[in-house]
Parts: C-alpha cells; sequence; structure tokens
C-alpha cells in the first residue's frame, strides 16, 4: 500500500504566527501588570501607582484636545515604596484645558475619620507612569489643612515626562505657607533637591469646619490639572500659562478671601433663620400654651 502524505494546509504558519504573537502579547502584559518597587523620582518605566484609562489600555499617547487618565491617590504619610493601604481616584481630562477634579465629601471624610489612622495625609497625582511627588494635605497634630493642589503635567511628543505642583504659597501670605513636600521614602523634599515648589498655604480645622457648615468646599480635596510641553504631532500645550502662580498674588488672595467671606456670610444667614425659626416657635407656643 502506498502512504498517501499529509495535506498541506496553507493557512498553518498563519496560524502559528498568530498564536506567537497572542502568546507575547499576554507576556506582556502580565509582565507591566507585576508590580515594582519605585524610586523617589517622579517618573518610573513600571510602578504599581501607574495610572491609565481602565477601559482604554492601549492609550499611551497625549492628544491634545482628546482625554487623559489623570490620578489622585490617598494615602497615610511615612514610605509609599512599603505595602500601604491607600485610595485611587481616577478622571478623564482634555489635554490642555484648566482642569479641575473635586472630590465631594472628601474633608469630612479625612479629617472626621482619619481613615488611615495615621498622624497625616499625603497624596499625590499620577498619569501614564509618571507621578508628583507627595504633598501633605492634612496634618492631626498642627491640625493644617493645605487644600491648594495645582498639578502641571509636562509633556513631550505626546509622552508624559513629568509632574510637578505649582506654587502654592500665593493664595495666602508668607505666614501662613509652609513646607509640605515629601519622597516617596517619606521623607521632606526640599526645593532645591527637586527643583520646584515645595510649600503650600493652610488653613486651621475650626476655619475649615466654619467654612464647611457654610457651604463651601475650599478643603474639599480638590486637583487643578495645566499641562506643558508638545502633545502628538508636536501641538504645543499652553494652559500651564493659565496655572494660579501666573497671576498676582494679590488677585488670588482676594478670590480666596470673597470666598470665605461668602461662606460665612451664608453661614450667618442660616444662623439667623435658625434663631428666626426658634423664636416664631416661641411665639407661636405661647398662643397655644396656658399660662403664657
Amino acid at each position: 500500500s502506498t502512504c498517501t502524505p499529509p495535506r498541506h494546509n496553507s493557512d498553518t504558519p498563519r496560524l502559528y504566527s498568530t498564536m506567537t504573537s497572542l502568546l507575547l502579547t499576554i507576556a506582556t502584559l502580565l509582565l507591566n501588570l507585576t508590580p515594582t518597587t519605585h524610586a523617589q523620582s517622579t517618573t518610573s518605566s513600571n510602578n504599581p501607582y501607574s495610572c491609565i484609562d481602565p477601559l482604554n489600555l492601549y492609550t499611551t499617547e497625549v492628544r491634545k484636545g482628546e482625554n487623559t487618565t489623570v490620578c489622585l491617590y490617598v494615602g497615610p504619610d511615612g514610605d509609599w515604596n512599603s505595602d500601604i493601604s491607600y485610595k485611587r481616584f481616577s478622571v478623564n481630562l482634555v489635554a490642555d484645558e484648566f482642569s479641575s477634579y473635586r472630590i465631594p465629601g472628601s474633608f469630612n471624610d479625612i479629617v472626621s475619620s482619619n481613615p488611615f489612622g495615621s498622624d497625616a495625609t499625603h497624596i499625590f497625582a499620577s498619569s501614564q507612569t509618571a507621578l508628583s511627588f507627595l504633598r501633605r494635605y492634612y496634618d492631626t497634630t498642627t491640625q493644617h489643612i493645605y487644600p491648594y493642589l495645582t498639578a502641571i503635567i509636562d509633556v513631550r511628543d505626546g509622552l508624559i515626562r513629568g509632574i510637578a505642583w505649582d506654587d502654592a504659597c500665593v493664595f495666602c501670605q508668607k505666614s501662613r505657607c509652609l513646607s509640605n513636600t515629601y519622597n516617596f521614602n517619606g521623607a521632606v523634599a526640599t526645593k532645591d533637591q527637586i527643583s520646584q515648589p515645595t510649600d503650600g498655604c493652610y488653613l486651621t480645622r475650626n476655619e475649615c469646619v466654619t467654612l464647611h457648615a457654610g457651604g463651601s468646599d475650599e478643603c474639599d480635596l480638590k486637583l487643578f490639572v495645566v499641562w506643558t510641553g508638545t502633545a502628538v504631532g508636536g501641538k504645543v500645550l499652553l494652559s500651564s500659562d493659565s496655572r494660579f502662580s501666573a497671576f498676582p498674588p494679590n488677585r488670588i488672595q482676594e478670590n480666596v478671601k470673597n470666598g470665605v467671606d461668602s461662606a460665612l456670610g451664608n453661614l450667618n444667614d442660616f444662623k439667623n433663620t435658625v434663631s428666626g425659626g426658634i423664636s416664631d416657635a416661641v411665639d407661636a407656643a405661647g398662643d397655644v400654651i396656658p399660662g403664657r
């Protein structure tokens, strides 16, 4: 009998090539998801604090006028290179727009309950694989809240190279602006070391409680974001020109004061309304209670 050789299938090489490509893709994803300890620099090629849109993992370039995912990490003070508990908030922001992202109720949640059980609450911003340095938001010892946070995202040809903090001393007098920037190992970061502003204006806890009662969100966690550099195609990003420190400090402080005065006015109106309501209730009770 004659053995018939197997019929050659022209699709076999293509199938093997497709399977090989798929396996390589899966292996690459697994490697990218493996946490590694990151250094104290503002960028890292692979770290557990990367910030990428979970619905579009392959969007790795900044395109002017299109969404880019930005994350805000909130956690305890101390060494972030070790295992810690933290919360991450993410939002899609339009590249080169002056944007803000507020976490409603965050002041009350963090200051009242101290969810991380730490002496202070620290935050940092992240986008793609770039990280900012840590900023102190709340200090339980001094009872200071540092609510003014503006991240400047530096982009080169669509790739984010770093995230710096804007000067937050423009919101107050010099006596109210203190050092509040930290490395990821928990050590204080100095301006000479990291070549960017490291101080921030504070409000006291009592001041924030009063503002909160007046309906103000001044002390909630709020991240402002501006952009600099070039997006894909060499398109220049210009929104950093709108950052707060680009304007005269007296104008910024006047706007802050107006916001505080408005909140205090609302609180006083509320107190007067409550007081008037109590008086009316007493008068009404006098009309129906014998002997009054």
